[in-house]
C-alpha cells in the first residue's frame, strides 16, 4: 500500500502552495489569533497587493508552543483551499541548487496536481 500525505492546497499570489494538514488546527473567515500574517508577505520578496478576500488557517506556534496563550497564530491565505491526499512518492524535495536560492526558508518542494506545479511548505518555518 502507498503512503499518503494530507495537503492543505490554496493561492500565494499566482502560485498555489501545501501545507502538510496535520499542521493546520482550523480555518476560519476572520483572524482571531494574537499573531497572524497573510501568506504573500511571508512568501513574496517583492511588494504585492492584499488579496480581497482570504480565509485564515489556524497554525502551531513553533516559536510559542509552550505558552498556552500564544500556542496558535493564523495565516491568511486566498483563492480555493481544498484538502487532498497525494502519494508520497509524488512529493519532491528542492534540488540543491533551488535549495540555496529559494525565497523562503519554509519552501522544501514540489509536487503536481492536474500539471499544476504546487509548492511545499514547511509549516514549522513558517513564522509572522
Amino acid at each position: 500500500m502507498q503512503a499518503q500525505i494530507t495537503l492543505v492546497l490554496f493561492s500565494v499570489g499566482p502560485y498555489r502552495a501545501a501545507l502538510e494538514a496535520s499542521h493546520v488546527l482550523a480555518m476560519t473567515d476572520h483572524p482571531t489569533a494574537l499573531r497572524t500574517a497573510y501568506a504573500h508577505s511571508l512568501l513574496h520578496e517583492a511588494d504585492t497587493p492584499l488579496p480581497p478576500s482570504c480565509r485564515w488557517l489556524t497554525l502551531r506556534d513553533v516559536e510559542n508552543a509552550d505558552s498556552e496563550k500564544n500556542g496558535t497564530w493564523q495565516l491568511g491565505v486566498s483563492g480555493d483551499i481544498t484538502l487532498q491526499q497525494l502519494p508520497a512518492n509524488t512529493l519532491y524535495p528542492l534540488p540543491n541548487l533551488l535549495k540555496h536560492r529559494r525565497f523562503s526558508p519554509a519552501l522544501c518542494g514540489v509536487t503536481f496536481e492536474q500539471q499544476q506545479l504546487i509548492l511545499l511548505l514547511d509549516a514549522s518555518k513558517l513564522s509572522p
